[in-house]
C-alpha cells in the first residue's frame, strides 16, 4: 500500500528519484536487441558498445544523432514502438527485476519518499514492478526528458533539489540530475560500468544494493 499522508509529509524533504531500467530492471538484453534489430530494419548496424554510447546523453537524441536521416529515423521509431512490448515480454528477451530489487524497495521505502523517472513506458514499468509499485509515490515515464520529470517530482513534493538524490546507471541521467542541482548515485550493474560512470563524477558509485542502501542514508543525512 502507499504510505499514509502523514508518512508522506515526513518524507517530503527526503525524495529519491530512481531510473528504472538498469537500476531495478535487468533489461539491457531486452533493449539492445530491440534497438539493434530496429536499426537493422532501416539499414544500420549497431554494436552493443555503440548502443551504450546513446546513454552518454539523452537516449532519444542518441537515436537522432546515429541515424541523421529524418525519414529513416521516423521509420525506426515506428518499428521500435510497434515491437517494444514483444521484446519486453518475449521469453528470450523479456525484462525482469534484479533479484534484490524487491527487498531493497521495501527497506528504503521506510525512510525515503520513492519516485521513478524512466525513459521507458509507464505501463511496462508498473507491470514489471507488480506489487512493489505501491511503494512509489510517483512513477513518470513515456519518453519525457529527464529534466522535465525531475522538475515535476520536485514541484509535487515541494522538495529541495540539493536534498534530492537521483539513482541511475547512465551518464545521461547523471548530467541531467547535476544540471538540476541534484545529488547523484551511479550503480555499476546496469547499462554502463563503474569505471566509465566515475569519469562523470557522481556523488557515489555503488556495486551492490547493500552499498546503495548505505549511500542513500549517507547522502540524505
Amino acid at each position: 500500500m502507499y504510505p499514509s499522508s502523514q508518512s508522506q509529509k515526513s518524507k517530503n524533504n527526503n525524495v529519491i528519484i530512481f531510473d528504472f531500467d538498469g537500476v531495478f530492471a535487468d533489461s539491457f538484453d531486452t533493449f539492445y536487441p530491440l534497438i539493434r534489430d530496429g536499426m537493422g530494419s532501416v539499414g544500420f548496424k549497431l554494436s552493443s558498445s555503440q548502443y551504450k554510447e546513446f546513454f552518454i546523453g539523452n537516449v532519444h537524441s542518441g537515436y537522432r544523432n546515429f541515424i541523421k536521416d529524418k525519414k529513416k529515423l521516423a521509420a525506426f521509431l515506428k518499428i521500435r514502438k510497434a515491437n517494444y512490448d514483444h521484446y519486453y515480454y518475449d521469453a528470450k528477451t523479456k525484462a525482469k527485476l534484479f533479484s534484490e530489487t524487491g527487498r531493497f524497495i521495501k527497506n528504503v521505502a521506510k525512510k525515503h519518499q520513492l519516485t521513478i523517472a524512466s525513459s521507458g513506458y509507464t505501463k511496462n514499468v508498473k507491470a514489471l514492478l507488480g506489487n512493489y509499485g505501491s511503494y512509489f509515490s510517483l512513477i513518470l515515464a513515456d519518453s519525457e526528458p529527464k529534466e522535465n520529470m525531475i522538475r515535476k517530482i520536485l514541484n509535487k513534493f515541494k522538495a529541495s533539489a540539493r536534498k534530492t538524490i537521483f539513482v541511475t546507471d547512465t551518464v545521461g541521467d547523471i548530467k541531467a540530475a547535476k544540471k538540476m542541482k541534484l545529488k547523484t548515485i551511479a550503480v555499476s550493474w546496469g547499462f554502463q560500468d563503474a569505471k566509465f560512470l566515475k569519469k562523470y563524477s557522481p556523488n557515489k558509485v555503488v556495486k551492490s544494493f547493500k552499498e546503495l542502501e548505505k549511500a542513500l542514508l549517507d547522502l540524505s543525512g
